[in-house]
């Protein structure tokens, strides 16, 4: 087997994998019973969707050659996606508690009533 198809076929498998999970957390977000639980479905998504997404189009630039600068970059972005991943699904879940804080039935903990 050729190393350019090797390498063509694990840029493919990265981003089919990164479109599954956006897939999966649709479904999964549309089947949730409160917004708590969409956000928390939005953030697996975007965490491990976006990170498979960075690692494939790594993975296409180095096809054309090592870089330290490409590496550096690819770095940078995995780290930011962590970061604002992690930022936004926090501010976005205690916006959306603080505008409607009904919750579904199932959820186990209310954190945040109980810092009043």
């Amino acid at each position: 087997m050729d190393t350019s198809m090797i390498t063509d076929l694990l840029i493919g498998v990265l981003a089919l994998l990164g479109s599954l999970c956006f897939l999966v957390a649709a479904v999964t977000m549309s089947r949730a019973g409160d917004a708590l639980t969409r956000i928390n479905i939005l953030s697996v998504a975007t965490g491990l969707g976006m990170m498979l997404f960075i690692l494939s189009a790594y993975v296409h630039e180095l096809t054309t050659g090592f870089t330290w600068v490409a590496t550096l970059m690819a770095l940078v972005a995995l780290g930011a996606t962590v970061v604002v991943t992690t930022v936004a699904s926090v501010t976005l879940a205690r916006a959306a508690y603080r505008a409607d804080g009904r919750l579904d039935p199932l959820t186990a903990y209310d954190d945040i009533a109980d810092e009043g």
